[in-house]
């Protein structure tokens, strides 16, 4: 445990954890206790959530652990995150996406927009830029319920473990790695114990 940060993940192997628990750091886990101080969990849009990950999921409810979901696979079949997310919610918890996938011209996905800055982060060329209308106009349902599950949860509801974000993740792609640094942003804002 380095500087009280206990992180464990969690998944099916078809989610990539192995180059999951690489890119964050933190070792693939089946068991649940208390100590653990965030649980990431790690589901493939295209597999879905076996019933190990969700029954792994719900044993820490009563330890209010903060839980991170990270979808991969949503670039391999007819699934794609929202179907994830809509899997996730029905099964696990009414997951957050405080992040939505946008895609190249060819479809493959390349982008994420920020839903509660309006930003747009293209890992294909490293740029940040503000959402033009088109786009604020296409995630406006999408950003007005995540930011009132936000604010129903309050400001410390991921730390608190009562707010469950969502982040699409690419990995191993041989041009970028998407989403890796949002899943870190939000374990690296958790307090440290120690």
């Amino acid at each position: 445990m380095e500087n009280g940060k206990n992180w464990r993940l969690f998944g099916h192997p078809s989610a990539a954890t192995s180059a999951l628990s690489n890119a964050i750091g933190t070792p693939v886990s089946n068991d649940v206790d208390g100590e653990i101080t965030a649980a990431i969990f790690a589901i493939n849009a295209s597999s879905g959530i076996d019933q190990s990950t969700i029954e792994l999921w719900h044993k820490f409810d009563d330890y209010l652990t903060p839980r991170i979901l990270v979808i991969t696979g949503f670039n391999e079949g007819l699934q794609d995150f929202d179907d994830a997310i809509l899997l996730a919610k029905r099964v696990l918890d009414d997951v957050a996406t405080p992040f939505l996938v946008l895609h190249d011209d060819d479809g493959t996905p390349c982008a994420l927009i920020d839903l509660e800055k309006l930003q747009i982060m293209n890992y294909r060329n490293s740029q940040h830029t503000a959402a033009d209308t088109e786009h604020v106009d296409l995630v406006s349902e999408f950003r007005t319920e995540y930011l009132e599950q936000l604010e129903a949860a309050g400001e410390n509801g991921f730390a608190s473990g009562i707010f469950f974000p969502a982040i699409p993740v690419l990995i191993d792609d041989p041009e970028f790695e998407l989403g890796i640094d949002i899943v870190k942003k939000y374990l690296n804002s958790l307090p440290s114990f120690g």
